[in-house]
């Protein structure tokens, strides 16, 4: 069994939920949810270029074990996963350059440019980073249980089976 399903929901947790704080932080403006935040995308990252770092693994598991079934599914996984790591990538820069003190250089203390213009970029970065995880945990979704044999679930109507034993 590949280590990437055992780890792609941290990520996946943590960056959706960073993308929902982040745009719910542009209405309240708290000092502790625009720290919460940054923490977790950076937690997000983290644990996304290590989930990305697995996907080698789980691709040639899923090639063994379904062949060419999965041919044309892990390459639009594959791409949405990059994007959406460089999409959360560049707002956790964003947020240490724009959010956070860390830096003092001149040109980032513009209140236009720490403003308004990180604030827009921010929302956007959230909206569609939160999109392309979401297309990405949906194709890897499609990869395992359109394929996977073994989970096939019949439905039975339990009241039908009672009446039939009576």
């Amino acid at each position: 069994m590949p280590l990437h399903p055992l780890i792609v929901h941290f990520p996946i947790a943590l960056l959706i939920l960073a993308a929902v704080i982040e745009i719910v932080n542009v209405v309240m403006k708290k000092e502790s949810l625009n720290k919460f935040g940054t923490l977790l995308i950076i937690l997000g990252v983290i644990s996304g270029f290590a989930t990305l770092a697995t996907g080698d693994g789980a691709e040639h598991f899923a090639e063994n074990k379904w062949g060419d079934a999965v041919e044309g599914k892990i390459g639009p996984h594959e791409t949405f996963a990059d994007i959406s790591m460089f999409i959360f990538s560049a707002l956790a820069i964003i947020k240490i350059l724009f959010r956070h003190n860390i830096f003092k250089w001149n040109f980032l203390q513009s209140k236009a440019l720490r403003g308004g213009f990180a604030t827009v970029l921010i929302v956007l970065l959230s909206i569609s980073g939160a999109a392309s995880i979401a297309v990405t945990g949906h194709l890897g979704g499609k990869i395992v249980y359109e394929n996977n044999s073994n989970t096939s679930v019949t439905h039975t109507n339990d009241s039908h089976q009672d009446s039939d034993e009576n």
